[in-house]
């Protein structure tokens, strides 16, 4: 007998008594007050009555119909002669005594297995109906299989419950009888196999029953408490890859029982950072992208179900990212409580990966561009030559950037000489040069978030600075307008420019130049960039003596100043993410690359000795 069944019987046997209520059974046992719930009230909903008493007129009935059967078959009395026994000898008297005795033995024998024969098609209220059922005991105790021979006896009792239904003592007896049946599958096997097989056979009783016109409530509210058994549903969410942006999720849905097969639907709600990119199995759907729904059909006990997600995660996380799953049953309670198992996944900072810096190594008036990580490992020296002005495409995987004099020498489509040139960056190298516009003194480019825009400065000696406005795709011009070093607004529809028409400072302009708004009032406010939400807008300026880093916040108008020192620090550039800001500095001696928080603090070297420029726009660093 398994610990259960012990627990079940003791547990029994002290509602019967009245020790203790279902509750206090639960409470006394509670790793296994799941199982035992559905039992102790089945055995309460089929807790055997009082016991049932024939009425006097069904008592007198069955005495006439057994003195009836007596005097039709009288007992033949046989002639007898008398021998003494001395004188026959001793050992014949000892063998006659054997002979009686085996002769009475046999007879019993006989009698016993007749009124067994003859008991098995007697129904409730029949004299020998009671032979029967004690008959079906010693049947059961020897059987090998008890549940196949309790759900036989099972079926024998809606058989007569059938067959007596209109009489109405012998249908008390029968449906005793049948409840005495049905106790006996219910508390004797609580495993959840057995149950399922129990259900089945009971489903089956129910219909013969409803044939023939015959109602057992005990049965309706068994088959009810056995399909609402409790399905404990285990659920686990684990992070199982992390790479080049893509998340990759391992759900396991486990059903431990008791209730099997089960049908359950698992609902996964992505965290607005992220995008499904695939789901590992056909039985899952998602209409939107960002709530996933998966039937789960026939999860049998102990047994476990893998699903796998992989999503895209925005480029600039960091933090932590929070992905719920979450598993209902409609058909059977589950535990926990409220129909659902939840598990949550949780990433802390799967980015920030390391930035890649594009830096410009000027020697006066000649730059060339270089490739460096934010953890400071150099990843290419010679990048491309006879090169400034760099700026990186969203995505980081082109460069744009300013082919100055001496760059038609690299031969090649290179002749078609200076200009605005697009490179694609494979594994550090540049590749697939084209010139998207011939034009002579580009400095200060700049990409629109959305891809599509180039914006950069003409600066030709003795000439008005003015900023173009091209397409990506093929160069046309979208705007010219006068002003300078221009950086795009994150919307990319809006510009801000450095211009002093009609007063000195930063301006926010839209394509063509128009719709001017002022942004500060600096006279030497210079080099502008925008942050990747919209947040902060960085600029050098001298309004306080020095070439410092400025950062103006939206949200309040406060200006914050990152830089206090009397040395020159300009060019500032948000990384990709607007978390960190990067500018060229002399501060060390030489002029450097170096990185800091948006609050000035951390400041951190990034590359030595970039060298001077005459055009600070020339030599303002690229960051991705």
């Amino acid at each position: 007998m398994s610990k259960l069944e012990q627990i079940l019987e003791e547990c029994l046997a002290r509602l019967a008594s009245g020790e203790a209520n279902l509750e206090d059974c639960l409470g006394r046992y509670p790793e296994h007050a799941a199982e035992l719930r559905p039992l102790l009230t089945a055995a309460a909903t089929l807790e055997r009555g009082q016991e049932v008493r024939p009425t006097p007129a069904f008592k007198s009935r069955t005495r006439a119909e057994l003195m009836a059967h007596m005097r039709s078959h009288p007992r033949q009395t046989p002639v007898k002669t008398w021998t003494p026994l001395f004188s026959r000898g001793f050992g014949f008297a000892l063998g006659q005594a054997f002979n009686t005795a085996a002769g009475l033995a046999a007879i019993v024998l006989l009698v016993l297995g007749t009124i067994t024969v003859l008991a098995q098609t007697a129904l409730p209220g029949d004299a020998l109906y009671r032979w029967k059922v004690g008959s079906e005991q010693v049947w059961r105790a020897v059987h090998l299989d008890p549940l196949e021979t309790d759900l036989l006896l099972a079926d024998r009792r809606v058989s007569e419950l059938t067959s007596v239904a209109g009489t109405p003592e012998a249908e008390e007896i029968a449906r005793q009888e049948y409840q005495q049946s049905l106790a006996t599958l219910v508390t004797e096997y609580p495993e959840a196999d057995a149950q399922a097989v129990i259900s089945a056979a009971l489903n089956e009783q129910q219909d013969s029953l409803a044939e023939a016109g015959v109602e057992v409530p005990e049965l309706d509210r068994l088959l009810a408490t056995l399909s609402t058994r409790e399905a404990r549903l285990l659920l686990d969410n684990q992070v199982t890859a992390i790479s080049n942006g893509l998340i990759t999720y391992t759900l396991t849905i486990t059903n431990a029982g008791p209730a099997s097969p089960i049908s359950a639907t698992l609902i996964s709600e992505l965290s607005p950072l992220e995008k499904l990119v695939s789901i590992s199995d056909s039985a899952c759907a998602s209409p939107t992208g960002e709530t996933v729904a998966c039937t789960l059909d026939n999860l049998t006990t102990d047994s476990s179900r893998n699903l796998s997600l992989t999503t895209a995660i925005d480029p600039c996380f960091t933090g932590t990212l929070t992905q719920t799953a979450t598993l209902n049953g409609p058909d059977h309670l589950i535990t926990p409580a409220n129909n659902q198992a939840a598990a949550v996944s949780t990433i802390t900072a799967p980015y920030p990966r390391p930035a890649q810096i594009v830096y410009v190594q000027s020697r006066g008036v000649e730059h060339d561009l270089s490739l460096i990580a934010s953890n400071n490992r150099l990843l290419n020296a010679e990048l491309h030559v006879r090169a400034a002005a760099p700026a990186w495409s969203p995505d980081g995987a082109m460069l744009a950037f300013s082919g100055e004099s001496g760059i038609s020498e690299l031969g090649g489509i290179y002749g078609q000489g200076n200009g605005v040139w697009l490179v694609e960056v494979i594994n550090t190298q540049a590749r697939n040069p084209r010139q998207l516009v011939a034009q002579d003194h580009v400095n200060n480019i700049a990409w629109s978030p959305d891809g599509a825009k180039l914006a950069f400065e003409v600066a030709a000696p003795g000439v008005s600075r003015e900023i173009r406005v091209v397409k990506v795709s093929d160069g046309q011009e979208l705007g010219r307008f006068p002003g300078e070093q221009p950086a795009w607004y994150p919307d990319s529809q809006k510009l801000i420019i450095k211009s002093c028409a009609p007063d000195c400072g930063l301006w926010q302009v839209n394509l063509e130049g128009g719709n001017r708004q002022q942004i500060t009032s600096g006279d030497t406010d210079s080099y502008p960039i925008w942050s990747r939400s919209g947040e902060y807008l960085a600029f050098s300026s001298r309004r306080d003596g020095n070439w410092e880093i400025y950062l103006l916040r939206q949200s309040d108008g406060e200006l914050l100043r990152l830089t206090r020192r009397p040395e020159t620090d300009t060019t500032p550039v948000f990384d990709s993410c607007g978390q960190n800001l990067y500018l060229r500095t002399d501060a060390f001696g030489s002029w450097w690359i170096t990185v800091m928080k948006l609050d000035g603090s951390n400041e951190r070297k990034i590359q030595a000795d970039v060298g001077p420029s005459e055009d600070w726009g020339l030599a303002r660093p690229a960051v991705h």
